[in-house]
C-alpha cells in the first residue's frame, strides 16, 4: 500500500536522529518535526504548479524515501548501544502502568482505523476540505458556504490528504490525530524529565497525558485538537530543556519549527505558545542578553515562513493573515467582571462530574449566584458565544462536550500540595512550570468567547499539566497516594475508551456491527435513509456527475454517498453568499455547471436557480427534521 512511502520516511529519518542521539525519546519528537515541515513543503510546493493529486505526492515521498535510504546505508554506522537495558530496573507497578497505557493507546487507535471521524466539526469542514483540495489539485481558497473550511490552519488537513490520496480514501484520516496522542505521551515524559522527575515521575505523567478524557475521545477523530496539542508539547520540551542544553541555532530551530507547526494546526496555538515563548525569552535573557533579539527574530522567521502560504490566502480573500470570518470569537468588552466570568465558566466545563452524590445542578447555581454578584448575566454575549450557559447538556462520552473532572481536580490539589511541600517548592523550575500554565489558561479566557464546546480547546492544557501532576504525586512522600491515583485514572478512563458516544467499541451500535454509511451518519441518525434516498435519486435518476450543493454543514457524509454511487463526481457550492464567492469568478469554479442540485436546511421550493440556469426539483424528503431537496435542470 502505498501509503507505507511517508512512514517510510519517518522512520529513515527516525534511524538518523537515534544514531546522533542515542535517545530513541528524544529522535521521535525531532523526527515528528521533520516530518511535519516536510508536509507542509511538499503539499505548498505541489499546490503553487496544481500538481497536488496521486503523482506528484507519491513521487515526492518516493524520492524523499530513496535519498534517505541512501543516506541511512552509507553514512549511518551504528554505534554499539551505550545504555545496558540489564542495568534498566523498573518497578513492577511501573511495568503495569505502562502496560495499562498500551492497552488504552492501541484501543484507541483500532477506533481510529475502524471507525470514520463522524463528528460535527469533521463533517462540517476539517474532511470536506481535504477533498476540495484533492478535487482542485490545490490548497488555494474556493467558493464556499461555510467558511471555516477555508480560514482554518491547515496543517493536520494537509496530513490527512497526503493519506487520502495515497490510500485512496479516508480509512487512515483519524490517524494522524491519534499520532499525536502517541507523540504527546513520549513528549510529556521528556518534559518531566527536564523538570526533575525520576523514572516513576515519568510514568506517572504518561499515564495522566494518556487518560485525559477529551483527548481519549478525539484521539480517534480527523480534528486538529490533539495535533495542536502535540506540537505544543514539542515547543515546550524545547523552552524547558533551555536550563540544561545550551541555546545553539539547532536548538533555536527546532523550537521555532515546533511552535510554527503549532500554529499552523490551530489557531490556538497562538495563545497557549505566547506564554512559554516569554518565559523561554526570560530565561534566554539570563544566560546571554546580547543573544536575545537574534533568537527572537529567527524564531519569528521560521514561524512565518512555514505559515506563509496560508496567510497569503488569508490576505488575498479574508484582508488578513488570520480570519475567523463571518465569526467574531473575541470578547467584545474587557474588564475584571467578564474575565472573572470567563474563568469561571471555562472551568466548570471540568467540575461538571456524572454522579448522583454530585448536585450538577447546585454547581449551575452557585455559579449563577456569582455572577449576580459580579452584575453580569450568565449568557452575557459579549464574552459568550452562540449557546447559553447549561452544565446538564453536556455528556461526558461526546467528544465536544466531554470534560476532565478527575484531571482538573488533581491539578488542584497537585497546585496546592507543591506551594505547600518545601521540597516541592525548592524546584523553582516547576513552580515555573506551572505558573506558566496558569498564564496560557488564563490568557486564553481573556482573549476568547465562552462556548459550550470548549473543553476539547482546554486539550492541550491537561497534556501540559501532566508532567506537573505526575512529578508532584510520585515524590516519596506522597508514593502511596500517587499509586492510587494512577489506578484510578486507568479505571476510569476505559469508560471513554469503550463507550465513545459517536464511536463505541460496546453497544448495540458499536463499530464493529454498523456499517459504515451510518457511521458517517450517526450525527443525522433521523434523516439517515432521507441523505441515502437523495443519494440515489441523483444517481440513478439524473446520471449526474456536477453536483452542486446548496447547505452549510454536514457537507462530508454527500462526498462518501455520491462518489459511492457514481464516480468522478465534481461537487461545488452553489449560490455562495459570503466573502469566498469572490472566487466564483476564476477557474475553475467559473465553469462549474451543475446538472442536479442538493439543497439542505432551505424552505421548500419547487424551483432554484443559479449561473443563470433555472433547476426544479425532482426529489424532497417527507418525514420531519431536516429539508432535504433534489432540484434537476429544467
Amino acid at each position: 500500500m502505498y501509503i507505507i512511502l511517508p512512514i517510510l520516511c519517518g522512520l529513515l529519518i527516525f534511524i538518523i536522529f537515534y544514531n546522533f542521539h542515542r535517545c530513541w525519546r528524544v529522535a521521535i519528537l525531532e523526527t515528528a518535526i521533520v516530518w511535519g515541515v516536510l508536509v507542509a513543503g511538499i503539499t505548498e510546493f505541489l499546490s503553487s504548479i496544481r500538481f497536488l493529486n496521486f503523482s506528484g505526492i507519491f513521487a515526492f515521498w518516493l524520492w524523499l524515501d530513496l535519498i534517505l535510504g541512501f543516506i541511512v546505508v552509507r553514512k549511518v554506522r551504528l554505534k554499539k548501544k551505550s545504555v545496558n537495558f540489564q542495568n534498566i530496573k523498573i518497578h513492577p507497578f511501573l511495568t503495569l502502568l505502562l502496560t495499562c497505557v498500551a492497552f488504552i493507546t492501541l484501543a484507541v487507535g483500532l477506533i481510529a482505523v475502524v471507525a470514520p471521524s463522524n463528528n460535527w466539526d469533521s463533517l462540517d469542514y476539517h474532511l470536506p476540505r481535504v477533498v476540495h483540495w484533492i478535487q482542485n489539485r490545490s490548497v488555494e481558497h474556493y467558493p464556499t458556504s461555510y467558511t471555516p473550511q477555508l480560514y482554518s490552519a491547515p496543517w493536520s488537513g494537509f496530513a490527512v490528504m497526503h493519506l487520502h490520496i495515497l490510500s485512496g480514501g479516508d480509512r487512515f484520516a483519524n490517524l494522524v490525530q491519534w499520532f499525536s496522542m502517541v507523540g504527546s505521551l513520549i513528549g510529556v515524559s521528556l518534559i518531566a524529565k527536564q523538570l526533575g522527575g525520576d523514572l516513576r515521575g515519568q510514568v506517572f505523567s504518561v499515564v495522566v497525558c494518556a487518560t485525559i478524557p477529551v483527548g481519549i475521545l478525539h484521539a480517534s477523530n480527523a480534528k486538529d485538537t490533539y495535533v495542536v496539542a502535540f506540537w505544543l508539547v514539542c515547543f515546550v520540551y524545547y523552552v524547558v530543556s533551555t536550563k540544561n542544553e545550551k541555546t545553539s541555532g539547532n536548538h533555536i530551530l527546532k523550537m521555532s519549527a515546533s511552535l510554527g507547526l503549532a500554529i499552523f494546526s490551530k489557531g490556538t496555538g497562538y495563545i497557549y505558545g505566547l506564554p512559554f515563548f516569554i518565559w523561554f525569552v526570560l530565561m534566554d535573557f539570563q544566560r546571554d542578553r546580547r543573544q536575545v533579539f537574534k533568537h527572537i527574530f529567527a524564531i519569528a522567521a521560521v514561524i512565518l515562513l512555514i505559515n506563509s502560504g496560508h496567510y497569503l490566502r488569508n490576505i488575498e480573500l479574508f484582508g488578513a493573515p488570520t480570519s475567523t470570518y463571518p465569526y467574531k470569537w473575541s470578547p467584545d468588552a474587557y474588564g475584571i467582571a467578564i474575565f472573572i466570568s470567563s474563568i469561571v465558566k471555562n472551568a466548570s466545563l471540568h467540575m461538571a462530574i456524572p454522579l448522583d452524590f454530585i448536585s450538577i445542578d447546585a454547581l449551575e447555581k452557585a455559579i449563577h449566584k456569582l455572577h449576580e454578584i459580579l452584575g453580569l448575566d450568565i449568557n452575557d454575549p459579549r464574552n459568550t458565544f452562540a449557546t447559553d450557559f447549561n452544565l446538564q447538556a453536556l455528556v461526558p462520552t461526546f467528544e465536544d462536550t466531554a470534560g476532565n473532572p478527575i484531571h482538573f481536580g488533581l491539578l488542584l490539589l497537585a497546585a496546592v500540595v507543591c506551594l505547600s511541600s518545601r521540597n516541592l517548592r525548592k524546584n523553582k523550575y516547576l513552580v515555573s512550570y506551572l505558573t506558566t500554565i496558569l498564564c496560557s489558561f488564563l490568557l486564553f479566557c481573556l482573549l476568547i468567547k465562552w462556548q459550550m464546546w470548549h473543553s476539547r480547546l482546554h486539550l492541550p492544557i491537561f497534556v501540559l499539566v501532566s508532567p506537573f501532576i505526575g512529578i508532584v504525586f510520585s515524590t516519596k512522600y506522597y508514593k502511596n497516594i500517587g499509586n492510587v491515583i494512577m489506578i484510578i485514572l486507568l479505571q476510569t478512563s476505559l469508560v471513554y475508551v469503550l463507550l465513545n458516544e459517536f464511536r463505541p467499541i460496546l453497544g448495540e451500535q458499536n463499530i464493529f456491527n454498523t456499517n459504515r454509511i451510518d457511521q458517517y451518519l450517526r450525527p443525522v441518525r433521523n434523516d439517515k435513509n432521507n441523505y441515502i434516498n437523495a443519494a440515489k435519486f441523483v444517481a440513478a435518476k439524473t446520471e449526474c456527475k456536477n453536483i452542486g450543493l446548496s447547505l452549510s454543514s454536514m457537507e462530508y457524509p454527500w462526498w462518501i454517498l455520491l462518489n459511492k454511487s457514481n464516480q468522478l463526481v465534481r461537487i461545488e457550492h452553489i449560490n455562495v453568499d459570503n466573502i469566498s464567492s469572490a472566487k466564483d469568478r476564476f477557474y475553475p469554479y467559473n465553469t462549474f455547471m451543475p446538472c442536479a442540485i442538493i439543497s439542505v436546511g432551505s424552505a421548500q421550493s419547487e424551483e432554484i436557480s443559479t449561473a443563470g440556469d433555472i433547476y426544479m426539483r425532482g426529489w424532497h424528503s417527507e418525514a420531519s427534521g431536516q429539508k432535504i431537496q433534489v432540484f434537476v435542470r429544467r
